[in-house]
């Protein structure tokens, strides 16, 4: 087990799971933060996820879950931090919850200040703002030690979870994307708006192969989880069109889901057995393995939708890796897109739900290689320049270092 370092300023990450094999963006900005070497991180999380772990965090990884008796031990709060619990309810109350969902959620939250307390944490760093961050919420001011928040998408948008209470009593909130950005400064008090930052995630960009492209028949590459936003639907349909129209290409769409089974019908009806193909059965690849595949595609898509229910990605990741490996990239005007890439000049951003528009997007990028090289050499450098994760994640380090106690 790796010895704390009583000199540097004790941080809790915590992440309902982890690693997520669809969020190799939360651990590939703990793994530099680690790196860096600045701060004494733990990192708890409820579940292991079945993505990878960098080498330099294994040693930080702790999995708990709360029992019988961290609540019964944790009662003591009752009495020694009076105050704070008091202080908690107010929270609490001002969320609109029943006060059986109050008492609930102030419990579950003194059974984890129990689990940080061992830690002698002098910040908590809590991802999504869904129950798991006011459970660290409630711990941390139970506790008396500052909290922060990152936030990313659908946690703000679609199913936050005391947004406003929680990002007002924050020593900060970080949100990797404007849509998401500015639904959560919408929804604080002027006085508290300050401590709402847009702050991206990165990419180590040395990491990320140029294409390195050796079939003569070009592919078409989708990596995402396999879910109704991610839009392969219309991808699938596009690619019949394209299957009809003449245009020889492979496509390999790479990512787990429940919708596998509907898509690999799809598929099958649609009669592209022979050039569409889905990777991973269902359950996905590692990243080590999903990774080879962008220098060897000729074009990245993205086709996703803002489903009904108002979710949608911020700017995906998978948008960076595309454009980290040099590829261009053909992808829809959904969810944070058009923050990233610039119609014409660094991308090509066709209307959502239009297989027709995506077809043709595709067929240009694919003929046209002196526009594809620009494309991919203009998505490149604003990868690099809004996206390196070094310059980063040390405006994130800073912020920690100011707000810890």
């Amino acid at each position: 087990m790796v010895q704390p370092d009583s000199t540097k300023k004790k941080v809790i990450i915590f992440v309902p799971e982890f690693p997520v094999l669809t969020e190799t963006f939360i651990e590939r900005e703990l793994a530099k933060l680690a790196e860096r070497g600045n701060l004494d991180l733990s990192i708890l999380s409820l579940q292991k996820g079945s993505g990878e772990v960098s080498s330099v965090l294994k040693p930080l990884v702790r999995y708990k879950r709360l029992s019988v008796s961290d609540i019964i031990l944790s009662l003591r709060f009752l009495f020694t931090a009076k105050r704070n619990v008091s202080t908690v309810l107010g929270i609490l109350n001002s969320c609109g919850m029943s006060a059986s969902r109050r008492y609930y959620t102030l419990f579950k939250g003194m059974g984890y200040a129990l689990i940080f307390s061992s830690f002698k944490p002098d910040l908590i760093l809590a991802h999504f703002m869904s129950e798991s961050s006011t459970i660290a919420a409630v711990a941390a001011t139970v506790l008396g030690v500052p909290y922060a928040i990152s936030a990313h998408a659908k946690d703000v948008t679609v199913n936050p979870h005391c947004m406003k209470e929680k990002s007002e009593n924050a020593a900060f909130v970080l949100i990797c994307n404007k849509h998401a950005y500015e639904n959560c400064i919408g929804a604080v008090d002027t006085a508290h708006s300050h401590k709402i930052l847009l702050k991206y995630h990165g990419l180590d960009l040395a990491k990320f192969k140029s294409a390195d492209r050796k079939s003569d028949v070009p592919l078409i590459l989708n990596v995402g989880r396999l879910e109704e936003k991610k839009g392969q639907k219309y991808l699938l349909e596009a690619a019949k069109i394209l299957h009809d129209d003449g245009v020889r290409f492979k496509m390999l769409i790479v990512g787990p889901g429940r919708l596998f089974g509907e898509l690999s019908g799809l598929i099958g009806t649609l009669e592209l057995s022979g050039q569409v193909e889905i990777l991973g059965g269902g359950a996905g690849l590692p990243f080590s393995e999903t990774s080879k595949y962008y220098p060897e595609s000729d074009v990245f898509v993205f086709p996703g939708i803002n489903t009904d229910e108002g979710d949608a990605d911020g700017i995906a990741n998978v948008l960076l890796e595309a454009a980290a490996s040099r590829l261009p990239i053909v992808a829809t005007d959904s969810g944070s897109t058009a923050e990233f890439l610039e119609n014409g000049i660094s991308g090509v951003i066709v209307p959502q739900k239009d297989p027709a528009a995506l077809a043709e997007a595709l067929k240009k990028v694919l003929n046209d290689k002196e526009f594809a090289g620009k494309l991919a050499e203009a998505a490149y450098k604003k990868a690099a320049s809004d996206f390196d994760i070094e310059m980063n994640v040390a405006q994130m380090e800073a912020l920690i270092l100011k707000e810890a106690l």
